[in-house]
């Protein structure tokens, strides 16, 4: 409905632009009219038809306000904008109303995630980027950039996240993350210089804008690395978090460990290896699948979980006490 909403209106407004010149001293209210169908009434649709059916929140109109001044400026005359410019010199308030309007909302939402203490940190930007935005997938895309910047810069005096009462498990050593995410680095440096230099006798523009996907490339594994070592497994009572960077993160409860094994139970899409780039020493077996939280909000069915603890004789040892003593 929006879609075709806005093609009329568009459609409708190139068509009098196109007759504009025989309207003669009616252009001057015929250019206001098309002005605000172009700026409020697409955006009021967009509101109707999308943000609330959607449930989005309030900031998802903005890219909506300025593509339809933009567009305006595409489609009216160069000498009928007078109201385009009047338009756009009320904007300038509006938009800083509407920064301090999203800074007053993510500071309280960052004190309300702030205050479960026990929350991790990339758990603790996700409450607080929910609180804001509204919406899960929002949140996790938020969530996710934020903790690329955290984890690869701002962490490197954190602790690791192990709270009172549940046994940690360091990931990151025995699979030789750290040497292997250098080499990747590494790499991407010699090959993105030379991608760079050969693109640019062609292209300036995108030259750099590879060189600028290979630096957030690299950037990303730095943070994933370091949510790696931040971020161990942690063995409970009654449930074990498994956690391995930003690539996956699932709670299993002891009750759903079918078997703990050695060996990949099989082939399957259900089967995940959450090593990085290493042959886990571990394989959970659940009794039924379940749902693993991926980067940005993606999410996917495992039945098999594979890891390779450090100590992997210490889990090995724990996870079996723990799940013998559920047993009846």
């Amino acid at each position: 409905m929006f879609a075709f909403t806005a093609t009329t209106v568009y459609a409708t407004a190139l068509a009098v632009v196109s007759q504009m010149s025989q309207l003669g001293e009616r252009s001057g209210a015929v250019a206001i009219a098309l002005t605000l169908d172009l700026v409020v009434v697409v955006p009021l649709a967009f509101y109707l038809l999308v943000v609330r059916p959607c449930r989005l929140p309030l900031v998802a109109l903005v890219p909506a306000i300025l593509l339809s001044a933009l567009a305006a400026s595409q489609v009216l005359p160069a000498d009928r904008q007078q109201t385009l410019h009047v338009l756009g010199a009320l904007a300038a308030p509006m938009e800083l109303g509407l920064i301090g309007w999203i800074a007053w909302r993510a500071a309280g939402a960052w004190r309300e995630a702030r205050r479960d203490a026990t929350a991790d940190p990339l758990e603790q930007i996700r409450s607080a980027a929910f609180g804001l935005a509204r919406n899960d997938r929002a949140a996790a895309v938020f969530a996710t950039e934020v903790g690329v910047l955290f984890y690869a810069i701002g962490s490197w005096w954190a602790r690791p996240h192990a709270p009172a009462g549940a046994s940690a498990f360091t990931h990151h050593r025995r699979s030789g993350h750290a040497g292997i995410v250098v080499g990747f680095i590494l790499v991407m440096f010699v090959e993105g210089l030379a991608v760079h230099f050969l693109v640019r006798t062609w292209s300036a523009p995108a030259a750099w804008l590879l060189s600028i996907g290979t630096a957030y490339g690299a950037l990303w594994l730095i943070a994933d690395y370091r949510a790696t070592v931040l971020r161990p497994i942690l063995v409970g009572d009654d449930s074990v978090l498994i956690r391995a960077g930003f690539r996956c993160t699932i709670q299993v409860p002891l009750a759903r460990i079918a078997a703990v094994g050695f060996r990949k139970p099989g082939p399957g899409k259900e089967n995940v290896n959450l090593t990085f780039l290493g042959s886990p020493t571990h394989w959970l077996t659940l009794s039924e699948p379940m749902v693993a939280e991926g980067p940005y909000g993606f999410r996917r069915r495992v039945r098999s979980i594979g890891i390779a603890p450090d100590a992997a004789e210490d889990f090995d040892r724990l996870l079996r006490e723990r799940l013998v003593e559920l047993t009846p």
